[in-house]
């Protein structure tokens, strides 16, 4: 331990084309710890600096921050299961920007005992307000209406017995965490929405901030049949793979089921929504992420009924800002007290403590 608190730490910093930089706080750290910046043209160039000896080897932290989704490293998977048998003994603390971490095997990381953070509550405003505006959509398809305005002014009147407004209607949501809440509260207060969710457990404390009224149901089919637009807000695990399927579709109400997922494609089985959408199950869509972007299925691609996002829920200056203020947060606590401020998973035993001032 004191061996190790005796060196200067060393950190990799992987940089996102779209980000917000704090450039005071990084000059400031520059000070105190020496960090590399990512510059591998693949993962198999990562993994050879990693090791005995490599560029990498000695590393004690990860910062990965920005928008993901973006630049030349967008399709690194630096933290998949194959990748970590690679990592140096000294690495102790990934920080990565982002509220999901399905593309981290976090039990393979823990093993290790390497710590692995992501930024809690940190894009909630943007993807939450992405949500408010896909189920607005769902219910009055401006997207078709925006397409007749440039193309076919007269085939909007087609929307006079179709679009309806959500006052009133009942919104299901998949998962009451920190945005499934929000876009809860701005359905409501904005929209006149009730609300009903989903989830492995009941959450009093969420229930109180939305006042009474809220229904919560444990069972997923059960809520389906009732309610009136459904958003999936909750984490992408193996579990929820194709979490709403023929199954869950085939139950809604005879006036028809809205979807939108500001979550994880896959958690949608896209072939059978086509089929729901065709038979008049479901009869509006609106989703920011898809089964197997960046590709998006044609049926629904070629449907201006239906509203689609490139992935693009978090995108806002104001979450960089707040990737970049987490991400440092969370080294800097590891390297004074050994334990970051917003791990996802618990690590035993001594830390790595480097005592920074």
């Amino acid at each position: 331990m004191a061996e190790m608190m005796a060196k200067i730490p060393t950190v990799l910093l992987v940089e996102s084309s779209v980000q917000e930089i704090d450039h005071v706080r990084r000059q400031t750290l520059s000070e105190k710890v020496t960090i590399l910046r990512y510059d591998c043209a693949s993962v198999d160039v990562f993994v050879a600096r990693l090791q005995p000896g490599g560029l990498y080897s000695n590393i004690c932290a990860i910062v990965r921050t920005g928008w993901l989704k973006a630049g030349p490293y967008a399709s690194h998977r630096l933290f998949a299961s194959e990748v970590i048998p690679h990592f140096p003994s000294s690495l102790k603390l990934i920080c990565c920007s982002g509220h999901g971490y399905d593309a981290a095997d976090i039990d393979a990381l823990t093993n290790r005992g390497i710590w692995f953070c992501n930024t809690p509550n940190a894009c909630t405003e943007a993807v939450a307000n992405t949500g408010l505006m896909l189920v607005l959509e769902t219910f009055r398809y401006l997207s078709f209406a925006q397409w007749c305005a440039r193309y076919d002014w007269q085939k909007s009147r087609e929307l006079g017995l179709r679009a309806v407004d959500p006052a009133g209607m009942v919104l299901g949501v998949v998962g009451l965490g920190d945005i499934g809440l929000a876009i809860a509260e701005k359905c409501q207060n904005a929209l006149g929405m009730k609300i009903a969710y989903h989830g492995p457990k009941r959450k009093e404390e969420a229930e109180a901030r939305l006042g009474g009224g809220v229904q919560y149901y444990a069972d997923l089919i059960s809520m389906t049949s009732v309610v009136d637009c459904i958003v999936i807000a909750a984490p992408y695990t193996p579990s929820t793979h194709h979490l709403l399927s023929q199954k869950q579709f085939q139950v809604a109400k005879g006036t028809g089921l809205r979807v939108v997922n500001i979550a994880r494609g896959k958690m949608i089985d896209e072939d059978a929504l086509v089929f729901a959408l065709e038979v008049g199950k479901v009869v509006g869509v609106g989703l920011d992420v898809h089964e197997n972007e960046p590709v998006v299925h044609e049926k629904l691609k070629e449907n201006w009924m239906v509203t689609l996002l490139p992935h693009i829920g978090v995108c806002s200056r104001t979450s960089w800002t707040n990737f970049e203020r987490q991400t440092w947060d969370n080294l800097e606590s590891f390297l004074r007290t050994g334990k970051p401020v917003c791990p996802v998973n618990m690590i035993k035993g001594p830390y790595a403590m480097f005592q920074l001032k």
